[in-house]
């Protein structure tokens, strides 16, 4: 058997970096315009995400999640507010402060930006003949269980 024509290691990732390259690329663009089309700044939108992975939280969280001052996550809750995306409710532990959370419109904003940045992957994968369909499937949970488990 001739060796030089075998798929080896370095073979294998050449492909994976450059399908996981334009993979992400699609993925950030679409996510770009996203929040472009939305009118949010990658703060507020990593607010409405934070609430969508935590829960309802305090401020300061916030804060210490994003490394901004406590000033500008007020500036940000406020202006998240002021469009409808979150409420504030207060905290029955201490009334000086109050929880974030987000409301059924900042919930779907955020949920709408990762199926738009998946839509042109999923326009790729309807090109796929059934069998090719089937291939891909069974080696990326192969591929998932080598790799991860």
């Amino acid at each position: 058997m001739n060796h030089s024509n075998e798929t080896n290691v370095d073979m294998l990732m050449d492909v994976y970096r450059e399908l996981s390259d334009k993979m992400t690329k699609h993925r950030v663009v679409a996510f770009l315009k996203h929040l472009r089309k939305n009118d949010l700044t990658l703060n507020q939108y990593s607010i409405l995400g934070f609430i969508d992975q935590e829960g309802p939280c305090l401020p300061i969280r916030l804060a210490e999640y994003l490394e901004l001052k406590a000033a500008t996550i007020t500036y940000l809750v406020d202006s998240l507010e002021q469009r409808g995306l979150v409420r504030k409710t207060p905290n029955p532990r201490d009334g000086r402060s109050h929880y974030v959370q987000y409301t059924d419109e900042g919930r779907e904003l955020v949920r709408s930006a990762r199926s738009e940045g998946d839509a042109e992957i999923i326009e790729s994968f309807k090109q796929l003949d059934q069998d090719e369909a089937d291939m891909i499937y069974v080696l990326m949970k192969m591929l998932r269980r080598k790799l991860f488990n």
